[in-house]
């Protein structure tokens, strides 16, 4: 009987130092971008929704893809929680080489916010519109246009390129390493246009050295009021392709565990603080459940798959 009570106490003791462990956030990109701000200003709020410590772990690598694969392989107890967006889905579509199936490998628990991706020119383009844009292009030769995006098979490669090919023009991709280089190549006219997110993008615009022409989400951002969302144009109203990050659980895990997340999370978004703190960093709350990300996630890959098909557009 009293082996019997120390082993109870003993398995007592472990069920209680397991629970307390802190939980890990994986992140597939390096410290200071901004899916690390999301991340580290969302493990903060659910930390205190959850009364268990979150930290934030960057794993980058193969765009994301090995944040996710880890993930995916760990355990299904909720120890381990991925942060992903649009590369989930992106990545494996045009790289045969990123492994995964993310509706099979994870479970959605939420999505957490959005930032809309600007089509931008320098402030001595003739451009002021979308439609100046395009009708410049239709009088002029094909090749007369190229526009900057952090590297071919990127949410800002598509946005271009589902511009280019609903209007029937030509503009030419060129891929850089990231948007601080290609912002400062835009100011300073080494590109006739770019795709930015807005956080990178806001301070130029501030101050007037690029202009926007188009946001790739509604509602319009209140930072730029005056710039038409693509899918307000004609031809657009089907079109929306925001930057966005949500956050999902290896395929497995309880759904007891699954919805204790959902509910923490939906939680920690009201929190006032983690708004601001995502609205300085260029993103807005943009809560949706785990059955409402998954539904979001089909109709974004469906945009991605035509796109990504129709361009043959790879990485390999």
């Amino acid at each position: 009987m009293f082996l019997l009570l120390v082993a109870a106490a003993c398995a007592m003791g472990t069920a209680q130092a397991q629970t307390e462990k802190p939980i890990t956030m994986i992140v597939g990109y390096s410290a200071g971008g901004s899916s690390d701000s999301v991340a580290r200003v969302t493990a903060t709020a659910l930390s205190t929704a959850l009364k268990r410590q979150v930290i934030v772990e960057n794993l980058p690598g193969a765009s994301g893809i090995l944040a996710a694969n880890k993930a995916a392989n760990g355990p299904a107890d909720g120890s381990i929680i991925y942060l992903g967006g649009s590369d989930t889905i992106l990545t494996p579509m045009v790289n045969p080489h990123a492994k995964l199936d993310w509706e099979k490998a994870l479970i959605p628990v939420g999505r957490i916010a959005t930032s809309p991706l600007i089509f931008a020119v320098h402030k001595k383009s003739p451009y002021n519109t979308l439609p100046d844009l395009i009708e410049g292009l239709r009088k002029k030769d094909k090749t007369a246009f190229n526009y900057a995006v952090p590297g071919i098979g990127t949410s800002q490669h598509i946005y271009g390129s589902i511009i280019s090919l609903r209007y029937k023009v030509s503009m030419t991709p060129i891929p850089y390493r990231g948007g601080a280089q290609i912002v400062t190549d835009l100011a300073g006219e080494q590109v006739d246009g770019a795709v930015l997110a807005l956080s990178t993008a806001l301070p130029f615009l501030k101050d007037g050295t690029i202009k926007a022409l188009s946001v790739s989400d509604a509602p319009r951002p209140p930072q730029l009021p005056q710039v038409k969302s693509i899918s307000e144009e004609k031809d657009f109203s089907d079109v929306s392709l925001p930057i966005w990050q949500g956050l999902f659980l290896k395929a497995g895990t309880p759904p007891a565990t699954v919805a204790a997340y959902e509910q923490a999370l939906a939680q920690a978004l009201e929190s006032p603080d983690l708004r601001k703190k995502l609205s300085d960093a260029g993103f807005a709350v943009a809560s949706l459940d785990g059955a409402g990300l998954r539904t979001f996630m089909k109709s974004q890959a469906a945009l991605y798959r035509d796109v990504v098909k129709t361009l043959k557009i790879t990485t390999e």
